[in-house]
């Protein structure tokens, strides 16, 4: 870890400016700066942040197995295989042809959703 001193005057406003964000969170930062420096409160703040980083870790595996999930779901199930799309395109189809209204052709899909078991 580089010293405070040794720091380009970019990276010390990175620092400053994250300092003083976290200052709000973490009133216990002033104190770290008067007695350890600089690199012992961003340390502090690094350590601080692990709870935060392990949390949105947890929720961004949560939706990638939410997502696989749902992929996987759609593709083992009955409504993507030929013989139950075949049967509810014909109610789809029949309904239009038969009311005119696209909704009340669209709410056929349902008779074939719910006995699509038989069909496989």
């Amino acid at each position: 870890m580089k010293l405070w001193n040794d720091l380009s005057l970019v990276q010390k406003v990175v620092v400053g400016v994250a300092i003083l964000l976290v200052a709000i969170v973490l009133p216990e930062i002033a104190i770290l700066i008067q007695f350890g420096g600089v690199e012992i409160a961003f340390g502090l703040i690094l350590v601080s942040l692990t709870p935060a980083v392990n949390g949105l870790k947890l929720q961004y595996k949560k939706a990638k197995h939410t997502l696989w999930l749902a992929a996987r779901s759609l593709q083992q199930s009955a409504f993507a295989k030929p013989p139950v799309f075949a049967v509810q395109a014909t109610f789809c189809v029949a309904a239009l042809c038969f009311t005119g209204s696209l909704m009340f052709a669209l709410s056929f899909f349902m008779p074939a959703m719910l006995f699509n078991g038989v069909l496989v």
